[in-house]
C-alpha cells in the first residue's frame, strides 16, 4: 500500500507540473518522468521489469529534484526554508529508494541509507514547523477543538518524537505508522479544503501532492520495517 500511495502521489505531482500552463519547460520534462514512474508502479499488471523501472525512474527524478535544491542551500545556508525544501525532496527520494531496494536485489544496499535519510528528514520537519511556527498555526483548521496553537504544537512534537524513534531504532515501526496517519490527516484536513477554496493556485496542488508523497514514503518505510520484523521472527 505504501508503494501505491507513493506512486499515486507521483502521478498527481507529475500531472500537475506537466499540464499546468505556466510550468517551465524543464519542469515538464521532469514531471513527465515522474508521471511515467508513478504509472508504472500503479499499473495493475506491474511485475518485474516494469515495477523496477518505475521505482528506478522515481528514485532518479527525486535525486535530481533534491540536487536542484542544493544551490539555494549554498546561497542561503542560514535560512532554514532552504534546508526544508531539501528535506522534503530527500524524504521522497528515500521512499522511492526503499521501494527499489525491496523489489530489486541489486539495490538492497539502498535500504539502510534510505532509512537513516528519512529519519533525518522527519527531524527536519519538526525543526521547520518550530522555526515557522506562525505559518504552521495558520494552516490548522480553525474549527478543530483546543485551538490552532495546540494542534500546531502537538504535530511539531509528534514529528520530533517520530524522528527520535526512527533514529534511535526504538519503536520505529509504530512511529512510522503513526507518522503516515498524521500526514494523511494533514492532506485531508489542511490541503483538501485549501484546494476546494483555491483550485486555481498551482502551489496548493503541489503541496497536496507533496504531502501525499511524503506520507507514501512513510508508509513504504512502515512496510519495510514490517517485512524486517517478520524476517527477524523466522
Amino acid at each position: 500500500m505504501g508503494r501505491l500511495l507513493l506512486a499515486a502521489a507521483a502521478v498527481l505531482y507529475g500531472g500537475v507540473d506537466l499540464c499546468w500552463p505556466t510550468a517551465a519547460g524543464w519542469l515538464r520534462v521532469v514531471a513527465a518522468i515522474e508521471l511515467a514512474g508513478g504509472l508504472m508502479l500503479l499499473a495493475p499488471a506491474a511485475r518485474g521489469v516494469i515495477t523496477r523501472t518505475g521505482a528506478g525512474l522515481l528514485t532518479a527524478v527525486y535525486l535530481l529534484l533534491t540536487a536542484l535544491t542544493l544551490p539555494e542551500v549554498v546561497r542561503h545556508p542560514w535560512v532554514f526554508n532552504s534546508w526544508g525544501d531539501t528535506g522534503e525532496q530527500l524524504s521522497r527520494l528515500a521512499g522511492a529508494a526503499l521501494v527499489l531496494a525491496m523489489i530489486e536485489p541489486l539495490a538492497r544496499r539502498l535500504a539502510k541509507p534510505a532509512y537513516w535519510v528519512f529519519g533525518v528528514c522527519v527531524a527536519s520537519f519538526a525543526i521547520e514547523q518550530w522555526v515557522y511556527f506562525a505559518s504552521t498555526v495558520a494552516l490548522v483548521p480553525q474549527w478543530l477543538p483546543a485551538g490552532q496553537v495546540f494542534w500546531a504544537a502537538i504535530t511539531t512534537l509528534a514529528f520530533g518524537l517520530a524522528a527520535a524513534a526512527l533514529l534511535a531504532r526504538r519503536t520505529a515501526l509504530p512511529a512510522a505508522r503513526l507518522l503516515t496517519l498524521m500526514l494523511l490527516v494533514f492532506a485531508g484536513l489542511v490541503w483538501v479544503p485549501i484546494l476546494a477554496a483555491q483550485p486555481q493556485v498551482m502551489g496548493n496542488w503541489t503541496e497536496f501532492a507533496e504531502t501525499l508523497s511524503i506520507a507514501g514514503a512513510a508508509w513504504v518505510l512502515s512496510d519495510f520495517l514490517t517485512g524486517a520484523t517478520r524476517r527477524g521472527a523466522r
